[in-house]
């Protein structure tokens, strides 16, 4: 090789080299990306972690699983007498002379249990108080309030003290008593029946249930209350309506009865997660309370390690999710995630289990937009590396496959069929004679950068440069159903844009550079070729030695493009220009194949071209039959017609003269069963 072109081959970048760099940067990206994914997520995982473990949003999460609450059906079997307003109006101001619960009493005969949230704490007239005493005593079912004034916190325990009890004898007859102290959350709501103050009494509704079973129940310390509704949902028996005979006793047989005030102005009121706005009565809440005991339907909050370990799941399922589908389904997924988490809460929460409902979906969210930020910052670096790695040798879409599935470029290959594209310079050895190499290397960068340009636009691979050569393919690593179409385009217009060139580099003083172009379609290996430290992306097979020796063999003719039968089939409903070009056994092959000339599309034909190829047929019809003379006479009406002559007519009238001259020595004549193959001697 002429000094210059190694000194050119040297300087002109390699694809194998490019490819391999390439294939180990997608693979490093994908693993970095994969380990960086993972890093993001365990890193949102152990933030949100941080912050629940400090009870950052405590207060919001609170706030959140307020609205799991509800949907329950309260007990038949409990029933609320309330003191309501339009019992305030009848009977008269609060407090009410105790003769009216001494009344009340009467009525409740058949109940099971009698439970008054009303205080007795202070003494009236002493006489009303026996009487009250009596009824209690006699009914032998009633609980009776107590409060305490002072708590006192002793470790994890709270002890009661000062307590306030109904008067002497009201609560010497009384069957039960219990603390009515309730203790709402730093947010003003009632959550917990707070069942764990150490004292002389038990809870209010501890007492109830004792008095309701007829022994000593197990009790509680502090618990989630499992509000089953909003305020109102127990069934309410106006204290008046009561009083005035409207229901008959057997209306409370057998049910546990809570008396307590309802009148917005009594205050006995609390915000409870079912609340809606609305506060719910304090004697509602230990009906809510007394529900939970009887049909055991406790609450618990999930543990700690529970909810670390599902923001660890989640955090890790999210930026999986990025990183293996594409972004828009990997957020609606993500916010599937969320919203089918909210689901599972509410469906384990009627099991007894509160999950967290601000940590977890924060975390989904959290991971998501981390990692999405970190893809699209190392996508858009990525991009811009990959693009300039392989940017030069492949079309866009070709790069979009290969970053999308990097595993095509393993070592290895598959059979495709292919079209594969080779190119050459005519005369590059005499033109760089004349040229210094800084002179070559600028003409030859020129003319490798227009060409590559017109493979790419045609999504064409270009698959190595050899010195003034090239080699290209289509239909590989992508599918092209018109790879061949494609092909004979590109040869086109590479064609058109060097008569450009010429033109310029004509007025420049540099001699015009001519090219052969073989087009050969077929069925070829096609991936990493290689070791498995290097290889290159490349097509293999006889596919591509013929598509080598079609290029090569144009010299024989003095045409531009030639293409094998296989590629013209592809392309013979197409609107090309073509022309059978000769029958030939190219060096290495051992059958013969035909041959055509790519002229040009039909839209930018000239007229006389389909007279050359009319009568060029025509000759070599007449050749194949070996009749000379006619067939002589065919090529050079062809020649006649192209201006500038027509080199293939040449070529076939000095063969015909030669075929003449033999015939008449008698020596190489072809005999009765010649097929006409024309035998190439060189490559």
């Amino acid at each position: 090789m002429h000094k210059s072109v190694k000194r050119i081959s040297k300087a002109i970048p390699k694809l194998a080299l490019q490819q391999m760099n390439l294939v180990k940067q997608l693979k490093q990206v994908k693993r970095t990306r994969f380990r960086t994914c993972i890093g993001i997520a365990l890193l949102a995982a152990v933030l949100v972690s941080l912050m629940f473990s400090i009870g950052l949003y405590s207060n919001l999460q609170l706030r959140v699983g307020d609205y799991l609450y509800g949907g329950g059906t309260p007990l038949s079997n409990i029933g609320i007498i309330s003191i309501d307003d339009r019992s305030i109006q009848e009977i008269g101001r609060w407090p009410w002379e105790r003769g009216n619960f001494t009344e009340l009493l009467g009525w409740l005969g058949e109940s099971k249990v009698v439970a008054f949230d009303v205080a007795f704490f202070e003494e009236s007239d002493k006489e009303t108080d026996m009487a009250l005493a009596r009824a209690v005593h006699n009914a032998g079912n009633v609980v009776m309030p107590v409060e305490y004034l002072e708590f006192e916190r002793r470790g994890d325990k709270v002890f009661g003290g000062d307590v306030m009890e109904p008067v002497s004898p009201v609560r010497k007859a009384a069957a039960q008593l219990g603390y009515i102290n309730v203790v709402t959350d730093f947010d003003g709501v009632t959550r917990a029946a707070n069942t764990n103050i150490q004292g002389d009494h038990v809870h209010f509704t501890h007492a109830i249930l004792k008095q309701y079973l007829g022994r000593d129940a197990e009790t509680k310390n502090r618990f989630l209350v499992n509000y089953i509704g909003r305020p109102g949902t127990y069934t309410r028996y106006s204290f008046r309506d009561v009083l005035n005979g409207r229901y008959e006793k057997d209306e409370f047989k057998d049910k546990i009865i809570l008396i307590g005030a309802t009148a917005t102005d009594l205050h006995d009121s609390y915000l409870v997660p079912t609340s809606a706005g609305i506060a719910m009565p304090g004697v509602e809440v230990h009906a809510n309370t007394v529900q939970q005991l009887i049909t055991g339907k406790d609450l618990e909050v999930a543990s700690s390690g529970m909810t670390i370990f599902i923001i660890f799941l989640v955090a890790i399922g999210v930026a999986l999710m990025v990183f293996y589908l594409p972004m828009l389904m990997s957020a609606l997924l993500s916010f599937g995630v969320i919203f089918l988490y909210v689901f599972i809460a509410i469906f384990v929460f009627d099991t007894g289990v509160i999950l967290n409902i601000v940590y977890v979906p924060l975390t989904a969210i959290v991971a998501y937009v981390s990692t999405i930020v970190y893809f699209y910052l190392s996508e858009k670096k990525s991009k811009k590396e990959v693009m300039g790695a392989f940017g030069k040798y492949v079309s866009k879409d070709v790069i979009k496959h290969i970053m999308e599935n990097p595993e095509r470029l393993k070592l290895g290959g598959e059979k495709r069929e292919i079209t594969v594209f080779f190119s050459d310079i005519r005369g590059f050895t005499t033109i760089s004679e004349k040229l210094s190499p800084e002179q070559l290397v600028t003409l030859l960068n020129e003319y490798l950068t227009e060409m590559t340009n017109i493979i790419l636009k045609h999504n064409g691979v270009v698959d190595k440069y050899m010195g003034d050569a090239i080699m290209a393919f289509w239909n590989a690593p992508l599918d092209q159903p018109k790879h061949a179409e494609r092909a004979c385009m590109t040869c086109l217009d590479m064609e058109d844009r060097l008569k450009e060139l010429q033109k310029k580099w004509t007025e420049e003083g540099v001699p015009p550079l001519e090219i052969g172009i073989g087009l050969n379609t077929g069925y070829a290996v096609v991936g990493n070729m290689g070791s498995f430290d290097r290889f290159d992306y490349t097509a293999m097979g006889d596919t591509i030695n013929l598509g080598a020796r079609l290029e090569s063999i144009n010299k024989q003719y003095g045409t531009r493009i030639i293409i094998s039968k296989s590629t013209r089939k592809k392309v013979a409903e197409l609107p090309f220009v073509m022309r059978k070009l000769d029958k030939v056994m190219v060096k290495g092959k051992k059958e013969p194949i035909t041959i055509y000339e790519l002229i040009s599309t039909k839209e930018n034909a000239k007229k006389w071209y389909f007279d050359v190829i009319e009568h060029f047929e025509k000759g070599f019809d007449l050749y194949m039959k070996q009749k000379w003379d006619e067939a002589i006479k065919e090529f050079k009406l062809a020649d006649k017609i192209k201006k500038g002559g027509d080199p293939p007519s040449i070529a076939f009238i000095e063969r015909c003269e030669f075929f003449k001259k033999e015939s008449l020595l008698k020596e190489d004549v072809p005999g009765k069963d010649w097929d006409g193959v024309w035998v190439m001697k060189t490559k």
